[in-house]
């Protein structure tokens, strides 16, 4: 048993890496206007095109000890790390969302197995879990990809941003319940609201009749998601507008606004102000301390610790939402207010931390560094 729960952590773990190694060649390709297929893998430094051996994610790069097997120029350390984060995702998410039956998401009554999560895995499967789980690795991996490319000085791609909206959109129509937490307690009447049909099954389960629609519900929650990831992520700009003339800053900023939208259009406008309360505030303290010397924050990785306040708030979600000193879905737990008043509130207390922020650091935020050079778009 054990031996087999080593085989599928290895095999995930690699399936991941392999995630990673394409996503290097998005993070580069992309905005520099290449094709993504064309032409195959090659040194950073001579071009010339790796053999398969050399491409083995991880594993190749610490074979050739991280250098070029033709020019012996070394080879940077970020591709696998990109390809030993990804491999992290895939097998994070396996132990801590997958095989527990989804207990750190919220409003969710986790799956409890009666037998050995690993024989659940290969002999029980779980669809709908198994659904949410690669849905988040999805998200997890676009905004990986958004936040590295912003880190790289390049201007995050409305590509890869709308391409991870399409497919929020899409899937959380189709299945509603992929949004753990509902924009709003909608009746049952609105809930029953769809249009789809019926099919049966022929290869999986053999004579299984499943039901597939478009749910307005799913459609709303979606939406509100975007809503709530473009006021979060335009707030968060604005407010940091004396981090922009600092070299390498502004893409930052602007890859985080991308990825707040994602956040939004992924698990709903609640999660995204979650997030957005301890981000907005976070780089809030952050930019008044660095008022005086912002030279010091060209080096800040805003953007890849943005991705890794993501992944520690999909790991700890439930968490969050219960904890007193947190906003969830029910607002304040401390406060009787109703909970469209709590949030109302917090955002307008968002907004007013904003304004005074940039009201505090404007007016010496291009003195310090001249403005940054132009982006590669």
């Amino acid at each position: 048993m054990l031996g087999m729960q080593c085989l599928i952590a290895a095999w995930v773990f690699i399936l991941g890496s392999c995630f990673g190694s394409f996503l290097n060649v998005v993070i580069y390709r992309l905005p520099a206007g290449m094709s993504l297929g064309k032409p195959k893998s090659r040194c950073p430094q001579c071009e010339t095109p790796l053999a398969a051996k050399d491409n083995i994610p991880v594993f190749g790069w610490l074979l050739l000890r991280g250098k070029c097997r033709y020019c012996n120029l070394p080879i940077p350390a970020r591709y696998p790390l990109i390809e030993t984060t990804c491999g992290l995702i895939f097998l994070v998410l396996l132990y801590c969302e997958l095989l527990t039956g989804a207990d750190n998401l919220p409003l969710r009554l986790p799956d409890h197995f009666h037998v050995n999560p690993g024989f659940w895995l290969v002999w029980f499967a779980k669809w709908d879990l198994s659904g949410l789980y690669l849905y988040h690795c999805l998200l997890l991996i676009l905004v990986l990809a958004t936040c590295m490319i912003g880190y790289d000085q390049h201007t995050p791609q409305r590509k890869l941003r709308w391409f991870g909206i399409g497919v929020a959109l899409i899937f959380g129509t189709v299945w509603s319940e992929i949004r753990p937490v509902p924009a709003y307690p909608y009746p049952e009447s609105v809930r029953q609201i769809a249009a789809g049909f019926h099919w049966v099954d022929p290869v999986v389960s053999p004579g299984a009749q499943y039901w597939t629609a478009v749910s307005l519900v799913g459609f709303v929650d979606g939406i509100a998601g975007v809503i709530a990831g473009a006021f979060i992520g335009g707030l968060l700009v604005w407010q940091s507008k004396a981090l922009h003339s600092v070299a390498g800053m502004r893409t930052q900023l602007d890859a985080v606004r991308g990825s707040f939208l994602l956040v939004g259009v992924f698990l709903g406008w609640q999660a995204c102000g979650m997030i957005g309360l301890f981000v907005l505030s976070t780089l809030g303290v952050v930019t008044i301390m660095l008022r005086a010397g912002q030279e010091r924050a060209s080096g800040v990785p805003v953007a890849p610790m943005f991705f890794v306040a993501l992944a520690a708030f999909l790991l700890f979600w439930q968490e969050l939402n219960d904890a007193s000193w947190m906003i969830g879905d029910n607002g304040w737990t401390f406060t009787s207010l109703d909970w469209r008043l709590d949030w109302s509130l917090t955002a307008a207390g968002l907004a007013a931390f904003a304004a005074m922020v940039r009201h505090f650091t404007v007016d010496s935020s291009d003195m310090t560094l001249p403005p940054a050079s132009e982006p590669i778009s």
